[in-house]
């Protein structure tokens, strides 16, 4: 090989090693520089404040803004999942299960994804969508003992509409002593036994 042609060779690798300090550099100041909430953001963490100081009206209110102001931004997504929530325990299942079903999927953390699934298990009134949200819910668990809470949820979902083998099945395999829903797993277990 030439003289002239190493030099080329070591031209391309210096121009190489250059881009890559170049961009090494500018990820560093990215990560480095202080970092602003969108104004979507902003407006999902001040209905949260409402929520801390049991101003619910004034919570929704904020929250039905994040959703209509800030459509497809992951602020709306979850106040959807919290105004899905609240309805949940408002017993507004409808609302509830419309607002839940659009978001469950698109939510970014596992212990949200899990609660919304938990609960659309226990609102759609189609048992085979029931038993796929449960598994949904399992899926996105993030310990055994969550795990172990949604089988319990499902075996009493599928007691309730009279699939006594299915249920006991799903209680069999629990390890109901350790577990921390002991009383939990004793009452459903109870049920799928009186059923006929």
């Amino acid at each position: 090989m030439s003289l002239l042609n190493k030099i080329k060779e070591l031209k391309n690798n210096y121009a190489f090693l250059f881009l890559l300090v170049v961009f090494s550099m500018w990820a560093m100041w990215n990560v480095s520089r202080p970092q602003t909430s969108s104004a979507a953001d902003i407006a999902l963490s001040n209905a949260m404040v409402y929520f801390e100081r049991g101003d619910f009206d004034n919570a929704v209110l904020q929250l039905e803004s994040v959703v209509e102001d800030h459509k497809k931004t992951s602020a709306a997504v979850n106040a959807k999942f919290y105004l899905g929530r609240t309805a949940f325990i408002n017993g507004n299942n409808d609302k509830a299960m419309m607002l839940l079903s659009e978001c469950a999927s698109n939510l970014d953390y596992s212990t949200l994804k899990t609660e919304a699934y938990i609960m659309l298990g226990q609102l759609d009134s189609d048992l085979d969508n029931a038993v796929k949200f449960f598994n949904e819910a399992a899926k996105n668990a993030l310990s055994e003992n969550e795990v172990t809470y949604i089988s319990i949820l499902k075996a009493k979902r599928l007691a309730i509409a009279g699939k006594k083998t299915e249920a006991l099945t799903i209680l069999d395999n629990l390890d109901s002593e350790t577990s921390s829903y002991k009383e939990l797993f004793e009452e459903v277990y109870g049920v799928a036994l009186s059923l006929n």
